[in-house]
């Protein structure tokens, strides 16, 4: 009987080892196939990927498929439910070899030494929950293009988010990648195609983007390709953006009424998160003096 323990327990023991080897191994030929089109597009992608499938690497590969098509299912629960902790994790590496190999890394070290050193490192939780919306956020501003999303509400409770932390991390993945375009189409000085946008954007807790304030938690320092900065200045700031070209489009448009829920109902009524603006505090300070004479 202890013999049949101990074959039973190394068949397992082996059978897990090898799933892990091979785990890896595809680990590395995913990022570095990932690498060289972080945008997931085109048959040859899909094609390569298909070929790297593991139980493991499932649902990274059709993630990034997911991606490449703008596929509508990035907002499924199935792709914006936070993932495990081994999955996120490889995430990650596919993030540190993408930046390992950019043509202006001076070193670049072998892929799977950069693979084992980022699967063996301690990596803060919300760095990884970060990387991976941002991984799937280029498909979502895809389908948006010639999508109304309108009909959508993202629930932040609905996807095993365990504290307003990591439902910002995910608020501000989906909204940044949608609202982005507003500066630009400011500058342009295309209020009407703003406004369009800004009609089909998706709700978060069944009210419009605007409306989510939820930001009082502890600000941490944010890891970019080449920079370290607080994760609230990068990420208010970029919603302040989207926000004022909102402010700005409805201002233009005499829509009076409009600026007013979008200005009362929205961070820039919120004086706590000015100093998260991005430069336009003192603007923001005296526009809400003014709104509370």
């Amino acid at each position: 009987m202890k013999q049949i323990f101990t074959i039973l327990f190394l068949t397992i023991t082996l059978s897990s080892f090898g799933q892990e080897n091979t785990d890896f191994e595809n680990l590395v030929k995913l990022g570095e196939i990932y690498s060289k089109n972080v945008n997931a597009t085109g048959d040859d992608f899909k094609k390569a990927v298909e070929e790297l499938r593991t139980p493991g690497l499932n649902h990274i590969i059709d993630a990034l498929i997911a991606v490449g098509k703008g596929d509508k299912k990035l907002l499924a629960k199935e792709f914006l439910a936070k993932p495990s902790g081994q999955e996120l994790k490889y995430w990650y590496v596919l993030r540190e070899i993408h930046y390992n190999n950019q043509p202006e890394n001076p070193e670049p070290l072998p892929n799977e030494q950069v693979a084992k050193e980022t699967l063996e490192k301690d990596i803060d939780s919300r760095w990884l929950l970060d990387n991976y919306y941002y991984r799937i956020r280029g498909g979502i501003a895809k389908m948006f293009n010639d999508k109304n999303l309108s009909k959508y509400n993202i629930d932040l409770d609905d996807y095993g988010l365990e504290n307003e932390t990591e439902k910002a991390i995910l608020y501000f993945a989906i909204s940044n990648s949608l609202t982005q375009r507003f500066q630009v189409l400011q500058m342009m000085k295309n209020y009407d195609k703003l406004l369009e946008f800004a009609s089909k954007l998706p709700t978060f807790n069944g009210k419009p983007y605007y409306e989510y304030t939820s930001f009082d938690f502890e600000d941490f320092e944010w890891v970019g390709y080449d920079k370290t900065e607080s994760y609230k200045e990068r990420h208010l700031g970029n919603l302040y953006s989207a926000l004022n070209g909102h402010f700005s489009a409805l201002a233009e448009k005499d829509k009076t009424e409009e600026m007013r829920k979008l200005y009362f109902n929205s961070v820039l009524f919120i004086p706590e998160y000015f100093k998260y603006s991005g430069g336009i505090e003192n603007d923001l300070q005296e526009l809400y003096n003014q709104s509370r004479k």
